[in-house]
């Protein structure tokens, strides 16, 4: 028998479900579940029916429960758990799947009579045998996971073990595996210990040297003879002044002031008419002149500019090899860069002299030229730098090589520890064992199922159903077999069409009745859930139902029966009670969905179980409303409901006319203002289909429990004694 459920997910309004929290009692052999419309039943109904391999579900794809029986939890999601216990669920479903559209034939449901005992034997041989073999199979998986879980483990902790050696991160059990799947001869790569350290040293070596891509470019001069020398010969034509070629600081003067008298004759300097002696100027420095002393001062500015050593890295980011050979071709760069200022200083000093004598000639020495020395040094550095490179690459290459003889020797000790070979043959051997027993299984399932088929082409229990219908519907239904063995309904002689949902409600049942002790089965090996097996049928149907599932399903392993109707509760709940409590073996519950939240399966509260009266439970529900402290509008959601139902039953029963409950509110307020408030909240908030139009309130909360209040304190005024007696009996 199911103890309880664990947990459903993704099952609609009972998705979150947690048996742990949700305060429910354990199930026992007959359980009785209540709740109004909307509460969740026929949902939960459907997720026991989760557990039938072969019913369509309507719950959403990746609906789970997971249910306790005894010891163990069956998971529904999982196949091995499918056929462990045999649940039937009649329900809106099974209405809907047992009759064909046009409602005329079911499915024929077929008995064994004296002539198909063999066929029963062998479908009940057949059944124990498959037992024995999904028996069979589950130890043979349990074997194959402890085997598997034992060779995970293995991987997991050998790869932590290496990646800890190496100080990496991401070396775990899928590499591992994967690794030594690749390993054709895994002896070969077991290391010694020593062997081992030395690997891992090597592959934990913390030298670092970067690759070194660029260095710092230099380049040479450009020959300081031709230009340079003609400049230095070159004098310009003009109408010499004497005395300004006699003093060059007085040229330089009168030179550099020229600019002050561009586009005027009168002197800058005293005001006066300096035409002439502007005109002499400017014979004196000629254009050529000018020219020529703006090439020997770009040229001397040049020249003044000192040649500097590039900043190439550092000793320590050489590696040691190449040091020797950096710091030589430095030095000899330094040399070079040092005669390279002295010639340049020279020339400097030479073109200063020629600015300050424009007129003299100045012949340049011929020099010696060592523009070998820089090629030399700047060849020798980028040699360096190769083997440099070279030698990084080789460190990172030496690195990871020992790096992956540790990773193979740990996946040469996962193929090779003690136990390894073991696990495999034990997994090998259970992948044979599983594929056998899956084919033994598949046969057995043919073969039954080829059984079933023989046996229903040879009667239908269409006798038990008539015997069923006769007392659900009496004698305007019935039932024959065909000539092709299927079932026709008949009324009055002809096809039962456009059949009521009452009579298809009572058709089902009395067809699900019957089938639980079809095709070998039997009805003590059967959990079964009836959900609302009273829906569509009038008040005259109740009893005899209840009598029917009473008598017919007390011999069943579980029983489950969900209703909304109180008469039928109240029916089911008086043979399982006695004294004001449940007989033992039996329980009763609640199924309700608070504040429209999602459904909680709840022991049934104390005045259900004492009273055969849906007005208490109705009553009890408003005193918890003025108890609450929750300002939350969800939490109020029911009230107008409960309000509608309590003046429905209370001033029915003080008034018992035809009129609607609204007309008979003067029994309870004198204030014509006050029903009027009374009325349109109950009114508009019990027809209401969302939150929204509730939300027009200003405190839907603070509104309810004052409406609430209102309607109980008017009953202990104006009917003291009965409200008396309800708060004592729901307290």
């Amino acid at each position: 028998m199911f103890d309880r459920i664990e947990s459903i997910t993704d099952a609609a309004v009972w998705h979150g479900y947690d048996g742990q929290t949700s305060g429910a009692p354990n199930f026992k052999r007959y359980n009785l579940l209540y709740g109004w419309n909307a509460s969740g039943k026929t949902t939960l109904s459907r997720v026991f029916g989760l557990f039938q391999r072969s019913s369509t579900s309507k719950l959403p794809a990746g609906a789970r429960v997971r249910l306790r029986i005894g010891g163990e939890v069956l998971d529904s999601g999982k196949d091995q758990d499918q056929d462990r216990v045999r649940i039937c669920v009649f329900n809106r479903d099974f209405i809907d799947s047992s009759l064909q559209a046009d409602c005329t034939q079911a499915p024929a449901l077929f008995i064994v009579g004296q002539e198909n005992i063999r066929l029963s034997n062998r479908i009940a041989s057949l059944t124990r045998r498959r037992d024995r073999v999904a028996t069979m199979y589950r130890a043979v998986q349990k074997a194959e996971r402890d085997a598997s879980s034992a060779r995970e483990r293995a991987a997991t902790d050998l790869a932590r073990e290496c990646a800890t050696m190496l100080g990496v991160r991401d070396f775990r059990s899928p590499n591992l595996k994967t690794l030594a799947g690749s390993l054709a001869t895994p002896a070969e790569s077991l290391l010694a210990e020593a062997a081992l350290q030395e690997a891992v040293a090597q592959a934990r070596d913390q030298s670092q040297f970067s690759r070194i891509d660029t260095l710092p470019v230099v380049v040479g001069s450009p020959p300081l003879g031709d230009d340079l020398a003609r400049l230095l010969v070159q004098t310009p034509k003009r109408s010499t002044l004497k005395r300004l070629a006699e003093n060059p600081a007085l040229s330089d003067w009168v030179r550099s002031g020229l600019r002050f008298h561009e586009h005027s004759s009168t002197c800058a300097f005293c005001g006066n008419d300096a035409a002439k002696a502007l005109e002499d100027y400017s014979k004196h420095f000629s254009d050529e002149y000018r020219r020529q002393h703006a090439d020997i001062t770009a040229a001397l500015s040049s020249m003044e500019q000192p040649k500097t050593v590039p900043t190439y890295p550092h000793e320590l980011q050489w590696v040691p090899e190449v040091r020797a050979k950096v710091q030589a071709a430095k030095e000899q760069l330094e040399s070079w860069v040092a005669e390279e200022n002295r010639a340049r200083a020279s020339m400097a000093e030479k073109l200063r002299a020629k600015l300050a004598d424009m007129e003299a000639v100045i012949v340049l020495e011929p020099t010696s030229d060592h523009k070998g020395d820089l090629a030399a040094s700047l060849a020798q550095l980028n040699e360096a730098k190769e083997e440099h490179n070279r030698a990084c690459d080789e460190l990172s290459a030496r690195r990871r090589a020992a790096a992956t003889k540790v990773k193979e020797h740990f996946a040469a000790r996962y193929l090779l520890d003690p136990g390894a070979s073991e696990a495999i043959e034990t997994l090998r051997s259970a992948a044979g064992k599983l594929e056998h027993v899956k084919g033994v299984g598949q046969k057995i399932a043919t073969q039954t199922s080829q059984a079933n088929e023989e046996l229903q082409r040879s009667s239908a229990a269409v006798s038990q159903i008539n015997e069923l219908l006769q007392r659900l519907l009496g004698p305007c239904i019935c039932v024959e077999q065909t000539q092709d063995k299927r079932i026709q309904f008949l009324r009055e002689g002809r096809a039962a069409t456009n059949m009521s949902d009452g009579e298809r409600t009572a058709i089902s049942l009395a067809y699900f009745l019957v089938s639980l002790a079809q095709n070998g089965q039997r009805i003590e090996d059967l959990v079964v859930f009836v959900d609302d097996p009273i829906c569509s049928l009038d008040t005259n149907h109740i009893y005899e139902v209840a009598h029917l599932i009473l008598s017919r399903l007390r011999a069943c392993r579980q029983l489950f029966v969900s209703t909304h109707n109180s008469e039928f509760f109240n029916t089911i709940k008086q043979d399982w009670t006695e004294r004001g409590g449940f007989k033992p073996g039996h329980a009763g519950y609640l199924v309700c969905r608070d504040g429209g939240g999602p459904s909680q399966l709840r022991d049934l509260p104390r005045h259900l179980v004492r009273f055969r009266s849906d007005y208490h439970h109705v009553f009890y529900c408003l005193r918890r409303v003025l108890d609450s402290t929750s300002d939350e509008v969800d939490e109020y959601l029911h009230c107008p409901n409960l309000l509608r139902r309590l003046l429905e039953m209370y001033l029915g029963f003080r008034k018992p006319t035809s009129k609607p409950y609204q007309a008979k509110l003067d029994i309870l307020f004198d204030d014509e203002v006050e029903r009027g408030a009374v009325a349109r909240y109950v009114d508009e908030g019990s027809h209401s289909a969302s939150t929204l139009h509730l939300l027009e309130f200003s405190d839907f909360p603070a509104m309810s429990k004052d409406m609430v209040e209102r309607v109980l304190r008017a009953m202990e005024r104006v009917d003291p004694d009965h409200y008396a007696v309800l708060m004592e009996q729901t307290g």
